[in-house]
């Protein structure tokens, strides 16, 4: 059994630096000026909206652009399926491999417009003439069960569909995620409803659920005249560079599989909504919710430190709201650990290593490795702006190296160390989770509650840094990472 690694570029190496930001084998770029300002923008939001539909390619990327680089909101779009039905314009790829290029695409595009991406275990088995057909081949209860399960996790405000529940005449997996969704829509906040789940997420009411017209002179004639809202997303971002439809059509064409390059489209492009389940929205889409820090109890110093941030930024020197992120951390890292908070955190984690320019990697000597097999992985990390950050330690894990430094990270001077390590008998194969058939030919594998709706695995070989306490050169404290399960995962205080 081997474990490639090709896909993370490297073994993930962990480090402790001021604020104990955990980070991949190569953390992403570090954002420029103007994304960081968008950063610090959606840290003060607290709201999120689900988009939801049938398969790869069926999401409205225009739509997700507006909402996460627009709105400023934790957007997601759920696939029930990973497309592996589907034709391939590049390749000879079908079947469960088709499948696994059309996630990679996705999150391709996922990484333009913002949005966060997530699946059920639905097998896309190819046309299907009704829903009911679909829901046959993939088991009601265990698709609507997913979905449920999506909507508990992620605690969206509002709920998009891309098709309708009841105008046909489109693909039944269309049809049948538009079903699924108004189901769901109830069946999320009944914690009579796949009570099983309440050991991981709590019953979760979204206040509306929305259908995104996309044949909008075919549909309006059949709508009733205020029974729907017309929002305008075609608005130009001057952060971006693009309009939020501009964004959407690279987005878009991300899915190179089923040959989808998009022309961009300037100016205004009109979106339409049909309430379908909740409270039917006046003259906003988020009307009568709070997307303010108010509605997280106990956040009023949090959203004070994160207002002054971004008041006092500066892109010539982003170093320079260090101090008030850190504050605007350690205020947070006192509010209960519910999912808005842990999405908020995440981002200010993400707004603290590119204010203060920290890029890391670390790159093993192979692609891929068994049981037993030696392995030399080497860590780079580099601060380039003048935060006063210091390294404190790598660890590579499990139980494989512990390494404790007290260094100085000098501006713009790479860091190396070297390790020499082998990896344990019975470490889990990198192949990931969903790939093959589960209970039926309509499912794939579901993997644990922890993996339930991701892309993919987690790394073969988990992160754990050093779980004592230090203190960095400019004296800002750290908080101390635990190993909370055998599994090695991240202490839920914590992250």
């Amino acid at each position: 059994m081997e474990w490639n690694l090709s896909g993370l570029k490297a073994l993930l190496l962990s480090l402790l630096l001021a604020w104990s930001a955990p980070l991949p084998a190569q953390a992403p770029p570090v954002r420029d000026a103007a994304e960081l300002q968008q950063t610090l923008d959606q840290l003060q939001v607290v709201g999120s909206v689900l988009y939801l539909a049938a398969h790869p390619d069926d999401e409205n990327n225009a739509l997700l652009a507006y909402f996460s680089k627009g709105r400023h909101l934790c957007t997601s779009y759920l696939s029930l399926n990973r497309g592996g039905g589907g034709q391939n314009r590049i390749g000879t790829e079908q079947g469960d491999l088709l499948a696994a290029l059309r996630t990679q695409e996705l999150l391709a595009a996922r990484r333009l417009d913002g949005a966060q991406q997530y699946f059920t275990r639905a097998v896309d088995f190819g046309y299907s003439k009704t829903p009911q057909e679909t829901l046959a081949i993939w088991g009601h209860d265990a698709i609507l069960a997913d979905v449920v399960w999506t909507i508990r996790k992620l605690r969206p405000d509002v709920i998009v569909t891309r098709f309708s529940p009841t105008r046909g005449g489109t693909h039944g997996h269309h049809t049948a995620s538009a079903m699924l969704a108004l189901e769901a829509f109830r069946a999320a906040a009944d914690p009579a409803r796949f009570p099983e789940q309440l050991a991981w997420v709590k019953p979760w009411q979204a206040t509306r659920l929305v259908w995104n017209s996309y044949r909008l002179r075919n549909e309006l004639h059949a709508m009733a005249p205020g029974s729907y809202l017309s929002l305008e997303v075609g608005g130009y971002d001057p952060l971006l560079g693009l309009s939020y439809p501009e964004l959407g059509a690279l987005s878009r064409s991300q899915h190179r599989s089923q040959a989808f390059g998009t022309i961009a489209q300037r100016g205004p492009r009109t979106e339409i909504f049909e309430t379908l389940a909740g409270q039917p929205p006046r003259s906003d889409l988020f009307d009568g919710i709070d997307l303010s820090w108010n509605r997280v109890p106990g956040a009023t110093t949090v959203a004070s430190w994160l207002a002054r941030a971004r008041r006092d930024y500066r892109p010539e020197r982003p170093a320079g709201i260090l101090p008030l992120l850190l504050k605007a951390k350690a205020a947070l890292d006192r509010l209960p650990a519910e999912p808005r908070v842990l999405d908020k955190r995440a981002q200010l984690l993400e707004a603290i290593r590119c204010a203060a320019g920290i890029w890391v990697e670390a790159i093993a000597d192979r692609q891929t490795v068994a049981p037993g097999d030696p392995l030399e992985v080497t860590a780079t990390v580099i601060a380039r702006n003048p935060s006063g950050a210091a390294l404190t330690g790598y660890g590579l894990t499990p139980a494989l190296e512990h390494r404790a430094v007290r260094q100085a990270l000098p501006v713009n001077e790479p860091v190396q160390a070297t390790f020499q390590v082998a990896f344990p008998a019975g470490t889990p194969c990198s192949q990931p989770y969903w790939m093959g058939r589960g209970l039926s030919a309509g499912l794939h594998p579901g993997g644990p509650p922890e993996l339930a709706g991701l892309p993919g695995n987690p790394p073969a070989l988990a992160v754990c840094p050093l779980t004592s306490p230090r203190r960095c050169a400019t004296g800002w404290a750290t908080r101390c990472w635990a190993n909370a399960t055998s599994r090695w995962r991240w202490c839920r205080r914590c992250w």
